[in-house]
């Protein structure tokens, strides 16, 4: 139980740095090894599985983001595509109504409207100049008109050219977001697989025991799952206790922590993102006193959350460890930072 806590609060103590980089799009820091706290293979085995469990959650919350960005910079792109197709149809009105301007101000120029003055004086009778005086109205009218629309035209021509402005704005903020991700993104994956090397090594140095007790399936017994979704997910869970722990595995045969959350729910219809850190922003927060089976538990600290599980009931969850390890049940974590329930 001892390895067991250090393991948590070095996971903790990992994953807190990786987040808080996410967070600001900076490079994130290629994370030093910690001195080995003993000379133990299963000791040392552990910290390097668990700094590379903390990488692998990082990584996996930056894919998420990433795939956020990109479909957000889609939208944009269609918003933009949809501005200039409006700006395009307020131009040509604006030119339609420009036309009709300019020749009736040319016309007014060429002498060609009447007065009522001279619609009066050069009329050949009582009928003729009220004939010729509605004829006035109505050009005033028409001409009031005309400007009107040109107006409301050159008015919403400008604007929008300004919405398209912002959107161009938008769309590249988006992509030098985007951009820095997967800068990001890729660091993480190189540094991921620089540590996966060296558990790799970690786990060839143990004895045969000790990497047999590493496929443990934990805490044995029967779970009554609730009913409803939450129950269901517990369930399937529990249904996978023996699966390997991959790092990045989504199932149906080996899962990293979120992704076996993640799968589990996407048999029941359910969409989550893989990556522990916004599966911990869904649902309803539910207080620790509170808990019932079924419930996603979290560990780190809210906003640097690097491992989930879900609640069995008496302490206890479901969950894929760590790299060497299958899913079992356990005890939940030391560095334990909160609760949600999805469905019911």
């Amino acid at each position: 139980m001892a390895s067991h806590r250090l393991k948590r609060t070095l996971r903790g103590a990992l994953a807190a740095i990786a987040v808080m980089a996410v967070a600001c799009l900076a490079p994130s820091p290629v994370l030093a090894d910690p001195p080995p706290a003993s000379t133990d293979p299963v000791t040392q085995f552990k910290q390097l599985s668990q700094q590379a469990d903390a990488l692998n959650e990082q990584y996996n919350t930056v894919k998420v983001d990433l795939a956020n960005k990109q479909n957000e910079l889609q939208t944009l792109n269609a918003n933009l595509a949809a501005a200039a197709q409006v700006v395009a149809q307020a131009q040509a009105q604006e030119d339609q109504y420009r036309t009709q301007v300019d020749k009736l101000t040319s016309a007014s120029f060429e002498g060609a409207q009447f007065t009522s003055l001279s619609a009066l004086l050069t009329g050949t009778s009582a009928e003729d100049f009220l004939e010729r005086a509605t004829m006035l109205q109505y050009l005033a009218s028409d001409n009031e008109e005309v400007l009107d629309k040109f107006t409301g035209a050159t008015k919403q021509a400008q604007a929008a050219e300004r919405q398209v402005s912002d959107d161009k704005q938008k769309v590249q903020d988006a992509a030098n977001a985007a951009s820095a991700l997967l800068a990001q993104i890729q660091q993480q994956y190189a540094a991921l697989q620089a540590q996966i090397s060296k558990v790799e090594v970690a786990l060839g140095n143990l004895s045969p025991a000790a990497r047999a007790a590493l496929g443990d399936t934990g805490v044995k017994g029967v779970f009554i799952a609730p009913p409803g979704v939450a129950g269901q997910a517990m369930q399937l869970a529990l249904n996978k206790r023996g699966s390997p722990y991959v790092w990045g595995g989504s199932g149906p045969s080996d899962f990293d922590c979120s992704g076996l959350v993640m799968w589990v729910y996407a048999q029941l219809g359910v969409r989550l993102p893989h990556s522990a850190q916004a599966q911990s922003e869904m649902g309803q927060g539910i207080s620790r006193s509170a808990l019932e089976p079924g419930d996603l538990v979290f560990f780190g600290s809210p906003g640097a959350i690097h491992h989930v599980g879900i609640y069995v009931g008496n302490g206890l969850m479901v969950d894929a460890p760590d790299v060497g390890q299958v899913v079992k049940v356990e005890a939940l974590d030391s560095d334990y930072a909160l609760a949600r329930r999805l469905g019911g």
